[in-house]
């Protein structure tokens, strides 16, 4: 049993244990934050919203399949890697293209293999294709094939274990970068109310002034102030002032910024998602439907789909592979290519 499998055991859940992780996840993202140690009951309450989000993400994280062998031997016999892939070749583009790859196992000489993750678009194109319709064979029924495209492999790990669990850490990482845009935003808005006080208690002092004194009564520059002005501006400062209040104090601010934190990780099943998508594909990867394809040569595959937080939030194809250090080309050095031609 694995890793996650060993935490994930089945155990009831009122009585399992605190999930080991959970202070290291604890440590993991006040280290992006480390004036929020200072709130109250900090790691406590942080330890409250990320055991649940971990437990949300470890599920998502176990229910990937396991990593294909990424090999241009493998791929006729792996209907996985002939719909991740449209040629055999072309796995080793992508594997040769990887500079996390690459520098995996650069900085891991003792490693004969690496796993990784590979994202991925995947692609639905409706065409006409050849089809038998009764007892004739026409040419223009209409079929979807199913293709990816965007290969990148950003995520390389020792064993697979180790490569899940990173997964997880990104992961957790990801929401935290998502609360903290947030806090950052609280931030703004109140260094951006007190800039504007500032502003607006200046503009009034000048207004004030121009109606008091010598200035004010013989003066032949300025006139008297706009008593209009002045009541607009008074409304604008106590509306300033009641929106600071709305802010809290500055000593409640970093409780406040961590309740905010906390937010985001309850909110996890909302912003991390993986879904499946289910297709039966014939070898030539066409959608086997409506009579449409080669049902007898055909398999149901499921698919993984991340959605991606972010503006705009992407939808990203995942999976794991198996690469062997034999089994990653030479990265082509467009110079060499240039030496070549002269």
């Amino acid at each position: 049993m694995g890793l996650l499998g060993r935490i994930f055991g089945g155990k009831d859940a009122d009585h399992a244990p605190q999930d080991p992780r959970v202070p290291q996840t604890v440590a993991r993202v006040l280290e992006m934050h480390a004036r929020l140690r200072l709130a109250p009951r900090c790691e406590a309450r942080l330890a409250d919203a990320l055991a649940p989000a971990l437990a949300h993400i470890s599920a998502l994280v176990a229910g990937v399949p396991r990593a294909h062998e990424a090999t241009t031997a493998a791929w006729s016999g792996d209907p996985y890697m002939r719909a991740y892939f449209a040629a055999a070749d072309d796995i080793g583009q992508v594997l040769a293209r990887s500079r996390t790859l690459r520098a995996f196992f650069d900085e891991n000489a003792g490693a004969d293999t690496a796993f990784a993750v590979m994202g991925m678009a995947m692609n639905e194109r409706r065409t006409l294709g050849v089809a038998q319709v009764g007892e004739q064979t026409r040419s223009d029924v209409r079929q979807t094939t199913l293709g990816f495209s965007d290969h990148h492999i950003r995520l390389c790990g020792a064993d697979e274990d180790e490569l899940r669990e990173e997964v997880t850490r990104r992961m957790i990482d990801q929401l935290a970068i998502e609360g903290l845009a947030k806090v950052a935003a609280d931030t703004s808005m109140r260094e951006d109310l007190e800039h504007d006080r500032a502003l607006l208690a200046t503009r009034l002092r000048l207004l004030e002034r121009q109606g008091a004194g010598l200035r004010g009564m013989v003066g032949a520059e300025d006139e008297a102030a706009d008593p209009g002005e002045m009541a607009r501006v008074r409304a604008e400062v106590e509306e300033n002032e009641q929106r600071l209040k709305d802010l809290g104090p500055r000593s409640e601010v970093l409780s406040r910024q961590l309740d905010t934190l906390c937010e985001t990780f309850a909110n996890a099943p909302t912003l991390l998602q993986v879904s499946t998508e289910k297709r039966r594909l014939d070898r030539m990867n066409v959608v086997v439907e409506h009579g449409v394809g080669d049902e007898a040569g055909s398999q149901v595959l499921e698919f993984r789909l991340a959605r991606v937080p972010g503006n705009p939030p992407q939808q990203r194809a995942l999976a794991l592979l198996k690469i062997a250090r034999a089994d990653v080309p030479r990265a082509v050095n467009p110079l060499d290519n240039a030496e070549r031609l002269l």
